[in-house]
């Protein structure tokens, strides 16, 4: 996508890493965009209680070359959520509101970081997943899809024997670490002592710029839902599950071996079918 495209989505993905005015003018922008369509940038600098050159630092971070630029494409975002939508129950809600986290998640894809991902994993001697919590699930579901394939892959959803498992890694495994705030503390303890061996790290989260952004390799983002209550939610976690399968693609499509395997774990479950 343009830099400058779905800067409400940028903004919401990006916001909690910023500078304490940096989020305070974020969360302004995020809480009434409409009515910051209409303000000059020294009232949006007033109303937000922060100054004009914060606004220009957060148009350049967001991908625009300046004020103008970022009213424009702030323009375009607020028509988008504003075109008619039917309305529904809260099964209609929920499943409107999944639907719209793959939609965000395939805007925030950077395909580059995908072949990067995909690569890694196929060169890779061993794959270590650590998630913890609803984490985890997606970590069960990456090994799944190993397995699948027939890559050596282990999952680790409890942090201390992730630690003990951690010291054995060298610059031949990768580390793939699922966190949706990326500020877990315990995984974060695991992914340090990785990259001390030598491993690389291959981040899945919700989150671009948190602690465990910071010590990664590699960082495939997903979307991330606009509701402070959603942790654990299908909408917060399909994101994620879609980089999965991206990446998963991706990487059969490196070695045509991949897709013979497929074929004969597929064949091996078979008789355990009725």
């Amino acid at each position: 996508m343009a830099e400058n495209e779905n800067v409400l989505l940028r903004l919401r993905q990006s916001v909690s890493g910023y500078s304490p005015t940096q989020q305070k003018l974020g969360e302004y922008v995020l809480t009434d965009p409409s009515r910051v369509l209409y303000l000059t940038i020294t009232e949006l600098a007033r109303e937000s209680e922060t100054s004009e050159a914060s606004v220009t630092r957060l148009c350049r971070a967001l991908g625009c070359k300046g004020y103008t630029e970022f009213k424009m494409a702030l323009a375009l975002d607020v028509q988008r959520s504003q075109a008619p939508r039917s309305q529904g129950d809260e099964i209609d809600n929920l499943v409107d509101e999944s639907v719209q986290a793959l939609r965000d998640t395939a805007k925030l894809l950077d395909r580059s970081v995908l072949e990067q991902a995909a690569l890694a994993l196929h060169e890779a001697r061993s794959v270590q997943i650590y998630g913890v919590a609803a984490s985890a699930i997606i970590g069960d579901y990456l090994h799944y899809k190993l397995l699948r394939l027939g890559k050596s892959g282990q999952l680790f959803s409890d942090m201390h024997r992730a630690a003990m498992s951690a010291t054995a890694l060298g610059g031949e495994d990768v580390v793939v670490a699922i966190s949706s705030s990326g500020s877990t503390r315990d995984l974060l303890h695991v992914v340090k002592l990785a990259r001390k061996r030598g491993a690389k790290v291959l981040t899945i989260s919700n989150t671009p710029r948190s602690p465990l952004a910071s010590l990664s390799d590699i960082l495939l983002v997903a979307a991330k839902p606009e509701g402070p209550l959603s942790a654990g939610a299908l909408n917060a976690k399909v994101g994620a599950m879609l980089l999965v399968e991206l990446a998963i693609t991706s990487l059969m499509s490196l070695d045509t071996r991949y897709g013979d395997s497929s074929q004969q774990t597929a064949s091996a479950t078979l008789p355990l079918l009725l």
